[in-house]
């Protein structure tokens, strides 16, 4: 329920923010005062704040310097001014400082988990760590079948069992596995 709410709210940026730009874009306006009036409104209301007037400001000072001419050259400030707010923010991720790390990756249907997993599996044995995967989400119409592939792919082993399983008992298995078999990681999928 917690997470509806949270995923509702975050819907419902995106699609401001989307509109908002697309009104923006769209229509061939001239860089003036008024677009960046209205373009700081659409970066505040879409959940921006304080960061998108800071960006807005930014962009008021590039233009009256004309090192910004016209509308066609904002999307690409307003890109790598946010990139440059994020750079630095890179964490590292916590490992156990015994066994395996457990990785448990949850999130409503849909939502990309079993891509994510993959994509962090990938990273990780890149890093040369050893990953192992658990394929917690029995439940789902070919869930596990889709997390086998990218194990396959990866060249990583998996736990797994029947459609239908208990997702607790396939956690518990794949940390057995993952203690046996001295990997650095273990990244379960969830229901």
């Amino acid at each position: 329920m917690v997470f509806a709410k949270l995923f509702a709210g975050l819907r419902k940026t995106r699609e401001k923010l989307a509109a908002g730009l697309a009104r923006l874009f769209g229509g061939g306006r001239k860089l003036d005062e008024a677009f960046l009036d209205e373009l700081e409104e659409v970066l505040y209301g879409s959940d921006l704040g304080p960061t998108g007037t800071r960006i807005v400001e930014e962009l008021k000072v590039a233009w009256k310097k004309r090192q910004i001419e016209d509308t066609a050259a904002v999307p690409a400030f307003l890109r790598a001014r946010l990139l440059e707010r994020l750079r630095g923010c890179e964490g590292v991720l916590g490992r156990a400082p015994s066994g395996p790390t457990v990785i448990l990756v949850v999130g409503v249907n849909g939502s990309g988990k079993t891509t994510s997993i993959a994509k962090l599996a990938r990273r990780l044995t890149k890093d040369g760590s050893k990953v192992l995967l658990g394929a917690g989400d029995t439940f789902r119409a070919a869930a596990v079948e889709q997390l086998t592939l990218w194990a396959e792919r990866l060249g990583i082993g998996i736990i797994k069992q029947g459609s239908g399983a208990d997702p607790a008992a396939v956690a518990f298995d794949a940390t057995a596995a993952a203690k046996a078999r001295g990997v650095d990681y273990l990244v379960l999928d969830t229901a």
